[in-house]
This record gives structure tokens, C-alpha cells and sequence, in this order.
């Protein structure tokens, strides 16, 4: 077998590998828990993230790509939100995961690994906020039939900010406490992982 048939090979099988253990997080009932003082019960956390994280540090950012479609694909036929859940979720990990890998790719160290996973946490902040309020809740309302105001009042119903609107731009800061929270656990568990995983990483690599 010639070199580069085996080398994808080798990519095909982690793909399949770290995706098909993201889709179990992503998709098995009971892998996944809310925070009811912090989000509505529509939003809940799952560590698929972690996974798909570990091996793009590992393989390249283009792995954690495919890995991120193949978990979405996976999940499609389950979906209990007309997909765009799905569409939502697909697009906050590949705000998290391209930045944090594309960064430790040209800056393999721990440092690296720190820096890239702040700036893809940032930019999953802003995916989840902006993004989110503006168009994930508007589509999920207009897939629904729902009325502007339902979002605002599953809020409300936790915080009490009194907004009506499902446009009010408050919404986007309270999007934040959960979505930190949730990066918070995915970034901590990745880093603990990082760390005995980084000799394998490094040997990948030179390959």
C-alpha cells in the first residue's frame, strides 16, 4: 500500500473514529444535561465538542470539518426540532472548533492550545449570541409558527427581564451565562485531555 493511500486511509478511520464517538455524545438520550437557572429547557449541553476538539488539535482542522458534518448527519433522522437545531449546533462548533485548531496548527504547544481555544471560544460567543438571537431563534420560529415574544418568554420565565420581543438585543447577554458555562466544560475537559494526548499528538504530526 503506497503512502498516500494509507495517510488517507488513516484520515478516513479518525474521522470515522472521533466522529462516530462525538455522535454517541451528540445523539444518546441521557449523555446530555440542562441548566434550568441559566436556559430554557430547549437548550441543553452536550460534549460532543471535546472529541471532535482532541482530534483536530491532533489531525488538522479539516478533520474536526468533516467530523462536525458526520455527528450533524448522524443526528438529522432524530431530530425533534425540524433540523434546525441541528443547523445551530453545526454552526457554533465550527465557530469553536476551525479557530482553536487552525491556531495550535502553526502553534503547537500548550500556549497554543490556550490561545486557540480562547479565540474559539470567543467566536462561538458571538455565533451563539448574535447569531442565534438574530437568525437560529427567528428560523426556529418561523419553522414553529410561533409569535415574536415566545423566546423572550421562556427568559423571562427564568430571569424576569421583562423583554417582549424576541429581537431585543438583551437576549443576546442572556445567551451568554449558558454558552460560557458550556465552553468552560468543554475547554477544560479538552486541555486535561490535551496533555496526555500531546506525545501522540506530536507524533501524528511529524508523519
Amino acid at each position: 500500500m503506497n503512502t498516500k493511500r494509507k495517510k488517507i486511509i488513516d484520515y478516513i478511520s479518525q474521522t470515522a473514529i472521533f466522529g462516530g464517538i462525538a455522535a454517541i455524545l451528540y445523539c444518546v438520550p441521557g449523555l446530555q444535561f440542562q441548566l434550568p437557572f441559566l436556559a430554557p429547557s430547549f437548550m441543553s449541553i452536550h460534549l460532543d465538542e471535546i472529541p471532535i476538539l482532541i482530534s483536530s488539535f491532533a489531525y488538522g482542522p479539516l478533520l474536526g470539518v468533516f467530523e462536525i458534518i458526520l455527528k450533524t448527519l448522524i443526528k438529522l433522522p432524530m431530530t425533534s426540532s425540524l433540523c434546525v437545531g441541528e443547523l445551530g449546533d453545526m454552526l457554533y462548533s465550527f465557530a469553536l472548533i476551525i479557530p482553536a485548531a487552525l491556531i495550535y496548527k502553526h502553534n503547537r504547544t500548550i500556549k497554543g492550545a490556550i490561545i486557540g481555544l480562547s479565540v474559539g471560544v470567543l467566536a462561538n460567543l458571538f455565533m451563539t449570541s448574535i447569531v442565534n438571537l438574530y437568525t437560529i431563534f427567528q428560523f426556529y420560529k418561523f419553522v414553529y409558527g410561533f409569535e415574536d415574544g415566545y423566546i423572550a418568554g421562556a427568559f423571562n420565565a427564568i430571569f424576569n427581564w421583562g423583554i417582549t420581543s424576541d429581537l431585543d438585543a438583551r437576549l443576546a447577554i442572556l445567551l451568554l451565562p449558558f454558552n460560557l458555562v458550556k465552553n468552560a466544560i468543554v475547554v477544560v475537559f479538552t486541555l486535561l485531555c490535551y496533555k496526555p494526548l500531546r506525545f501522540l499528538c506530536e507524533k501524528v504530526y511529524k508523519h
